[in-house]
């Protein structure tokens, strides 16, 4: 055995002088050379594909459009949607489509002439709008749905992220509200949204929309009707319950609707007006803008260390 260690330990030694040697009748061999790192070698594996990279291009400026946020914020804030409008679909019709709506959501979808209004306004105006809206839905909607059914929601609240951001997770309001669900500071905060220098969680599509979706689910605890409960949401449950007390007592959002902000009295009509052109697109001639080939995809990648100069578009 030690006759083993002895000839080990030798021919250690050996190799150490051999490599001194090499070293010594190659100056700077292993001087002098960047080492390549694991980032490195997969860069020189990248490729560049023009014609895909410019469709991707289109696809990210479609996806943080501001024209669709801003024509959806102007019709909920500041439309008369009191206004009759001149539009080919008999009220008798609507009605009929309304009370299937209504047989099939737990929301309380009922006609009256405001919503008839606001129907006919996006309709005559915004059908173009919708085509678009319809791609990016194909996009967002399954997320939607996922963390709606984990929290056991009604699907149709999808719609809400239309008429509050138009599906832009970019969307900021004149008031500060943030991303595809439009969270203000505080309330991001409150539903453990992460704001700082360095990071705003309001524009992360998956961390607030299950912020959202935790609103709701606290929010129907409380007032235990969907309508209040979006209402809620765009006013603040403190509003809502005022407005019920004004009220004398009412609980039906139609009923409370004159009590409550601007902004909120044309907010549901909105919501109930996306739904109804997403079910009864075909209809009316409305056909979604989808792309002739499939878009990028997207995964989640783990940062465990500080990126400098580096841009990055959570979508």
């Amino acid at each position: 055995m030690n006759n083993l260690k002895l000839f080990s330990i030798g021919l250690f030694a050996l190799s150490a002088v051999g490599a001194q040697a090499q070293n010594q009748t190659n100056p700077g061999s292993f001087e002098n050379k960047t080492p390549v790192t694991f980032l490195d070698s997969l860069k020189q594996t990248f490729v560049t594909y023009e014609k895909s990279n410019k469709i991707d291009e289109l696809w990210m400026n479609e996806l943080t459009n501001q024209d669709l946020f801003e024509e959806m914020y102007a019709d909920v804030t500041s439309a008369d949607t009191e206004q009759d409008v001149s539009y080919n679909l008999s009220t008798e019709l609507l009605k009929e489509r309304l009370a299937r709506l209504n047989e099939k959501s737990p929301f309380n979808v009922v006609y009256n002439q405001t919503l008839e209004n606001v129907i006919k306004s996006f309709l005559k105006n915004r059908s173009k709008s919708y085509e678009r809206l319809m791609a990016l839905s194909e996009y967002y909607f399954p997320m939607f749905e996922e963390h709606l059914e984990k929290y056991d929601l009604p699907l149709e609240i999808k719609y809400l992220a239309i008429v509050e951001s138009a599906l832009n997770p970019h969307a900021k309001s004149y008031v500060g509200a943030t991303g595809l669900w439009q969270f203000m500071y505080a309330t991001g905060k409150q539903y453990k949204l992460e704001v700082n220098s360095y990071v705003d969680e309001r524009y992360d599509p998956i961390k607030a929309t299950d912020a959202a979706c935790q609103y709701f689910s606290n929010m129907y605890k409380i007032f235990g009707d969907w309508d209040l409960v979006l209402a809620s949401y765009n006013t603040g449950p403190g509003n809502v319950t005022k407005a019920i007390r004004r009220s004398g007592g009412k609980k039906n959002y139609w009923n409370l609707r004159p009590y409550l902000h601007r902004e909120t009295q044309g907010y549901l009509p909105a919501f109930y007006a996306t739904m109804y052109i997403y079910e009864y697109h075909k209809e009316h001639g409305i056909n979604p803008k989808k792309a002739p080939i499939a878009y990028f995809e997207t995964d989640t990648v783990m940062v465990k260390k500080k990126l400098i100069s580096t841009k990055f578009l959570i979508c």
